[in-house]
């Protein structure tokens, strides 16, 4: 799948400086959803699953005290089931927090300061998140509840009973045939991601360093200068925060009752 429009919803970072800072504990509010690195990746909801229609659907079941969800097979037709909603199984605000906490959004914007856009650095991403091995149709009032669940969980917030849809969204999220797909989905991302950082080493690599104590005097060799720095300093970082990780912390959420 490939996007129609690209979107750019931030103007470019400013790469000011030798090392560039790390965020830390960021925010990702549910009104940003569908960004990743200051670019919305996300089409249209309801047209990818109609692209690629689902062959599950996973309907509301249980009682109304505790809420599950049952499998069934997709129905035949051209619409999204009643009562269902198209969801993206990794949400996207998985895919920015992993890619902010590691660093990897300053490689992207730093490969946008040498004329990489965004949009062709994030493009086989967004192919996979917004793809038919992502999307499941889900029921609506879960789909809902769900991102919240999913920040929460990320963020190894308590999540109770209290509101009982989060049971269902926690039984969504342990059917097999879900946790064993998203999870594939998810080291797919980061194999991209990797790919994207290993494209920016080997650049970094070809720009020569300066002499001690010279600096640079033009704006390309600044902009390469600070390229260079950017990408070996994330490059550096031991142990960077991956997607599957952050999916894998998702996934093993328990909701405590009470």
């Amino acid at each position: 799948m490939r996007w129609s429009q690209i979107t750019i919803l931030s103007a470019a970072l400013a790469l000011v400086g030798n090392v560039m800072a790390l965020p830390t504990n960021s925010t990702h509010s549910l009104n940003k959803r569908s960004v990743v690195c200051g670019l919305n990746v996300r089409t249209a909801v309801a047209e990818d699953c109609l692209h690629a229609r689902p062959a599950l659907n996973f309907v509301l079941s249980g009682s109304q005290t505790r809420p599950t969800v049952s499998r069934q097979q997709t129905p035949l037709g051209n619409d999204i089931p009643q009562g269902s909603a198209c969801d993206h199984v990794v949400e996207l605000q998985v895919l920015e927090a992993a890619m902010q906490a590691s660093g990897m959004c300053h490689v992207v914007a730093a490969l946008n300061s040498l004329g990489i856009s965004r949009a062709t650095q994030l493009q086989d991403m967004a192919d996979v998140i917004n793809g038919p091995s992502n999307l499941l149709f889900l029921a609506s009032a879960i789909n809902r509840a769900k991102a919240t669940f999913v920040v929460n969980a990320m963020n190894s917030h308590t999540i109770t009973s209290a509101n009982v849809a989060n049971v269902a969204v926690s039984a969504y999220l342990r059917d097999q045939f879900v946790t064993s797909g998203s999870l594939a989905v998810a080291q797919h991302l980061d194999t991209l991601i990797n790919g994207i950082l290993a494209d920016a080493i080997h650049r970094a690599n070809a720009i020569q360093a300066l002499p001690p104590g010279q600096r640079a005097t033009t704006q390309a060799q600044i902009i390469q200068q600070n390229f260079k720095a950017t990408v070996n300093h994330v490059a550096s970082i031991p142990n960077r925060l991956t997607v599957t990780t952050l999916w894998t912390r998702v996934l093993h959420t328990t909701v405590v009752h009470g």
